[in-house]
Order: C-alpha cells, then structure tokens, then sequence
C-alpha cells in the first residue's frame, strides 16, 4: 500500500550533504552506457544527476536528468588499476555504493578491492582508504586511512561533510587529510542486545543531528546510535536485500528499503510506505540504494534477487506518490 499523504508531507525535500554550487559534474566520460546490469548505491546531486554503482558492470554510472547514461568510472573489466590516472580508464571490482562529498569529489566503495576511491572534479581517481588487503582488524584513530586494511560495505557522508565508511564491525570516519578521525564500533551497543554479535553494517547514515543509523547485514536490525553514545532498535525485522539503500529527508525522515518495502522511520518507528514487489504490468522490483532529490522525488534502483527475474532497473516516486518506471533491463 502507498501512504501517499506521508511520502508528501513527511518526506518533504532532500537537505544534500554538498552545496549546489560546487562543480555539477565530472569532466571526464567514456562512451554513453547502454543498459544497468546490477545495480547498488546511488546518489543524487542537487541539479539532478543521479549516480549510480553497477556491481555487475564494474562501473560507476551517471544518469543525466535527459535520462542518457553515461561511464564516470571503471572500465567495464574487473581488476584494480588506475589511480591517479582519469577513472574512466581505471579498473573497479564490484562497486556497490556512492556517496557526493562538497566539493564535488564523488566516493566510491570499491568493494571486491576493499577498497574506498574518490572521482576527483578533474575526472581522475585515487585511493582514499583501505590497503586492498584483509580488514576487519583493530582500527586506530590517527591512522592514515590508506595504511589500514579495511572491507568496506557502505559509504556516506557526516553533518560536517566528512566521509565515513562502514567496514566489518565498525564505522570509521575520515578526515578531509585522509586521517581516520573516528572509530565508531559495534561490537557492544548499550541500551540494546543485537540477535547476533556481529551487527555487519551493509547501510549506513547520519541524520541531521549526527545520530548513526545501521543496518545491520548480520543480525538483520537496524539501528539508531545517538550522539551520546546510546542504542535504540528502530526495525527489529530488518531484510536487506544485498546493498539495501537509506536516504534522509529535509524533514528528518529516514526512508530506507527493506524487502520489498520502502520504509519510512518517524520518531524510531519504522513504516510502510511503499510497496515495490509487483507494479507496472507485475513487474517485481527489489529495491537497493535509494536517494532523494531536492524537490522530495524518490530515486530507487530495482535488480532481481531472492528468486525475483525482472533485471535490472530504476524507478521514480513522485511527491504525489506515482511509481514511474524509468527503464528495466530484462536478463536475457
């Protein structure tokens, strides 16, 4: 069922973690895209631009509001190459979540290489945390994020506009030098018991007063950490499929996927606004990462998962609540 009343009022518009009036796009493209094979995270730019990581493509999409797809990032061939070099020219292994820092620097979890790396304004690309090797080791504040082993899951960015990443059990902040600033761990979470130690944060995001929502992969719930230090369980029930998606309101509404549901979380209660399993001629989407726009569409990517075949594709919400199906890949 769509609450079409609480997607227009509660949702309201998108408060962006950058400002619009940073460089708008990267300069550098490959050859315009075709189609979406697997797609993860997203994230919106006030103008419009949607980006997008293609688990599948090993590629980082831009969807241009004219609706024409184009490479920023990764060659299409999986690998590890490239840094300091254009991004369109570089290897990615698995990308699975974007996030736009202000100064236009758009971050990628570059998952298979745990590895996280920024798409610079000049369209080059560098590593900005992880070492490529296994992480999920103690993490140390003060440490230089490209010296620390991580594996990545998510990336986000802080009411201050400082880029945090989740990897194993922990959420690790970075300074603007690259230093990691912060150390966020949940393997103890007073206030609250995880049905598994492990919480495995596979979504992460801050709302406007710096409390942490997670959702945890592992003990599939999701999470509230204040500022102070204390836990609170918003979703007890929490479904993830693969890279599920979270995304803020300027109203203060956490909307995030869970199944096939998109939910919405008001003072810690977590619910149903839409219902995504089967619309447009039955076409079944499971949504992934989600994003807002500045004027409250919602911008979810749909691919198949948990017996579902439809492909690979993307819808829009409007403010009045119409479901617009964008594009759909069917697999072949």
């Amino acid at each position: 069922m769509l609450l079409v009343s609480f997607v227009g009022v509660v949702l309201g518009t998108v408060s962006p973690a950058w400002s619009a009036n940073v460089a708008p796009r990267v300069h550098a493209y490959a050859s315009t895209a075709i189609r979406l094979e697997q797609p993860a995270g997203l994230a919106i730019a006030p103008n419009g631009d949607l980006y997008i990581a293609d688990e599948r493509l090993n590629e980082v999409l831009l969807r241009l509001p004219s609706g024409t797809l184009r490479v920023i990032a990764g060659t299409g061939t999986a690998g590890f190459s490239g840094d300091g070099g254009l991004a369109i020219q570089a290897q990615l292994r698995r990308p699975n979540a974007v996030a736009l820092g202000s100064n236009g620097t758009i971050y990628v979890n570059d998952e298979g290489n745990d590895r996280v790396r920024a798409v610079l304004p000049n369209g080059r690309i560098t590593t900005v945390a992880g070492t490529g090797g296994v992480g999920g080791k103690h993490i140390n504040v003060g440490s230089l994020a490209t010296k620390v082993a991580l594996a990545p899951s998510d990336v986000t960015i802080g009411p201050r506009g400082e880029l945090y990443v989740a990897t194993a059990n922990d959420v690790v902040g970075l300074s603007s030098s690259g230093v990691i600033s912060s150390v966020i761990n949940l393997t103890t979470t007073p206030g609250i018991t995880l049905r598994y130690p492990q919480c495995d944060p596979e979504a992460i995001a801050f709302d406007r007063t710096g409390d942490l929502f997670a959702g945890c992969g592992n003990s599939r719930e999701l999470i509230e950490r204040t500022t102070r230090g204390h836990y609170k369980t918003v979703e007890a029930s929490y479904r993830p499929h693969d890279f599920p998606g979270m995304a803020f309101s300027k109203g203060g509404a956490l909307l995030m996927a869970n199944g096939e549901v998109l939910f919405g979380v008001i003072d810690d209660h977590a619910t149903p606004l839409i219902g995504l399993k089967s619309f447009a001629n039955s076409v079944v989407c499971v949504p992934s990462g989600i994003v807002v726009s500045t004027n409250g569409t919602i911008y979810t990517d749909c691919q198949s998962g948990d017996g579902f075949d439809t492909g690979a594709g993307l819808v829009k919400i409007t403010p009045g609540g119409a479901i617009v199906l964008l594009r759909l890949w069917k697999e072949q």
